[in-house]
């Protein structure tokens, strides 16, 4: 009896709410068992119960529950791996003869949710990208995934990927870089057999991945074309996953409608990890690399690589190299060694003048418009973003930064809290922050 009522007050609610928010939640709870007075739900994650509890759906269902009985309805949920109304598939029997899975042509196969490591600053993404690979195109469609350079974007996109090539044989799963498809497009332009199996490519598949969407910017044509190949898709339920370098709404030269495509899922974005996640990544790949490696070297790594996890495992897999070719231990002293680059990179103060000058040309202003006294808002904005940077990436006092921009030290600890505080409220700024550094960065790599 709770079952039946469990459903139709989950559907009541799930009108309520919208799918890239409570929706996805709703859509992860299912009925285990119950008895006299208590209701027993399963959730896959940690991060599903939590937010479940903290949103008030679960004391809402029992509200529902304890009306509709008469009585007083207790609802425990618990974190089960699936649901057991919908047992799992073999995902080990991709040929029809039962032998193990071949890898998908295009995806890399290291790249699987259980080698990736969930913490804060990516479990909605995660957890969205699991639930769409045990369902795809019931979920979170389209998805789209996005953060700065290295933070393992592609890696969620690949982990889908397999984990669905392997979990549903039948299904056709393509994978593809804004780029390539651009290519291709532009490649059978006016040859009608070729457009026709361009098209026929993309709008018979059962998933398809994008890679680095932000690509099409300033490309009219493709955007035609890809506008109509997701509406194909989409009306028959076909999953669809993005990829991008920033939330869709500060992509430019994109057609409104385009950019309404991609906003009118489930956006999740990826953050830069903490301490703490640096350490468990560098772990599990110590791990997949069978090699052991003291933990005052990987908390050497983890303080000094705060970019991107690309750039932690890179410096990992350098004093691994050495190591085996060395035929050396790696000790701290060896791993300061080997990567020196860090701590130099870190003494040397980026300067205020490079960094004014970068802002300035990803806002199409001048410098002179930072550094001057303009209050409208298309200026100071700007000017209160490269006073947190300066502080970000330099080691310069509050006096001397204020001194550049002609201000107290008050006022830029103004400038710096304030954007600090937008980047907790507004998901888009934190990835223009980080590629205006990562400009920073290459610029200097370069020089």
């Amino acid at each position: 009896m709770y079952k039946l009522l469990l459903e139709e007050i989950i559907g009541k609610m799930r009108k309520s709410v919208s799918q890239g928010e409570g929706g996805m939640y709703l859509d992860q709870v299912y009925y285990i068992s119950s008895d006299e007075g208590i209701l027993n739900l399963g959730t896959s994650s940690k991060f599903f119960k939590e937010k479940l509890e903290s949103l008030g759906f679960i004391k809402k269902i029992e509200d529902e529950l304890s009306e509709r009985n008469g009585s007083a309805i207790k609802v425990n949920i618990e974190i089960k791996k699936q649901d057991p109304s919908k047992p799992e598939q073999n995902i080990q029997k991709r040929d029809k003869g039962g032998d193990s899975p071949k890898n998908h042509p295009d995806l890399k196969e290291e790249f699987t949710f259980s080698n990736f490591v969930i913490s804060t600053n990516n479990e909605l993404a995660a957890n969205a990208a699991m639930a769409i690979a045990k369902a795809p195109g019931k979920f979170y469609n389209p998805f789209l995934i996005y953060g700065g350079v290295g933070l393992g974007k592609t890696h969620l996109m690949h982990a889908i990927g397999n984990d669905i090539y392997r979990r549903f044989p039948e299904k056709k799963v393509v994978y593809v870089t804004a780029e390539k498809f651009t290519n291709e497009f532009i490649a059978v332009l006016g040859q009608k057999p070729k457009m026709a199996a361009f098209k026929n490519k993309y709008r018979g598949v059962d998933v398809l991945l994008i890679d680095d969407i932000h690509f099409f910017q300033g490309k009219e044509g493709v955007q035609e074309e890809l506008f109509n190949t997701f509406n194909a898709l989409y009306e028959v339920n076909r999953q669809i996953v993005f990829t991008c370098d920033r939330h869709p709404s500060e992509l430019k030269n994109l057609t409104e409608r385009m950019k309404s495509r991609f906003m009118s899922g489930l956006n999740a974005d990826l953050k830069l990890p903490d301490f703490e996640t640096r350490m468990a990544i560098l772990k599990k790949k110590c791990s997949r690399l069978n090699v052991s490696i003291k933990d005052e070297v990987l908390e050497f790594i983890s303080k000094n690589v705060t970019t991107s996890v690309r750039d932690l495992e890179s410096a990992l897999t350098k004093i691994v190299a050495y190591s085996d070719l060395i035929r050396r231990e790696v000790t701290l002293d060896v791993a300061k060694e080997q990567l020196s680059y860090l701590t130099a990179t870190k003494q040397e103060n980026v300067s205020i003048d490079r960094i004014i000058k970068a802002v300035a040309e990803y806002f199409n202003i001048s410098s002179g418009d930072i550094r001057g006294r303009k209050r409208t808002k298309n200026i100071a904005w700007p000017r209160q973003i490269a006073m947190y940077i300066i502080n970000h990436l330099g080691e310069y006092s509050m006096n001397e930064i204020g001194n550049e921009f002609g201000k107290d030290h008050t006022t830029v600890i103004y400038a710096i809290q304030k954007v600090e505080d937008s980047i907790k409220s507004n998901p888009t700024l934190e990835p223009v922050i980080q590629k205006i550094e990562a400009s920073l960065k290459d610029a200097s790599e370069k020089g």
